[in-house]
């Protein structure tokens, strides 16, 4: 079961960086760019638990900090991301999985991580940190966040069932 997992969470983590960080990124729409990685990255806490959403989510945000369009402290992005991952796989009981509880567990977090990642940036003393876009920001973030969720959520959840039944509630 563990190499079926680790393979699953590492192909799903690799096609959303991929995917976020080729077409996504340049997409051009209004406000934050859509955060497929942190919605997979949610998608598979939820399926697996907090153990696992912490580990991808570190892996998956260290990354994503290494990507060359990357601005920030080398593992900012990725202690986001395991804290998300973590508190989002404890956030749910994967034998009560509420589609709607789902999808705004991952809108929120997707505010939040603008939030939380200005935060940090304007504490470590980032003067490109600007406050007055920041309500706009998270509003986007959040939209994209629930909309992605839609599509992402139910696709995990079918090929966790597919490809580790054993892990399935």
């Amino acid at each position: 079961m563990w190499g079926r997992q680790t393979l699953l969470c590492v192909t799903l983590v690799f096609l959303a960086l991929v995917t976020q960080q080729s077409f996504l990124a340049r997409l051009g729409i209004p406000g934050a760019t859509p955060d497929l990685l942190l919605v997979t990255v949610i998608a598979l806490a939820f399926a697996y638990g907090p153990l696992t959403g912490a580990v991808v989510g570190f892996g998956a945000g260290m990354a994503l900090d290494f990507a060359p369009s990357t601005v920030g402290p080398i593992g900012l992005v990725a202690l986001i991301f395991m804290v998300m991952g973590f508190v989002s796989g404890a956030a749910v009981d994967p034998r009560d999985r509420n589609p709607p509880v789902l999808i705004g567990i991952i809108a929120l977090n997707c505010g939040a991580f603008v939030i939380a990642f200005a935060a940090v940036n304007s504490l470590l003393g980032d003067n490109r940190v600007d406050w007055e876009q920041a309500p706009s920001l998270v509003l986007t973030a959040t939209l994209y966040g629930a909309l992605l969720g839609l599509a992402v959520v139910p696709a995990v959840s079918l090929l966790v069932g597919k490809i580790t039944p054993e892990a399935s509630p």
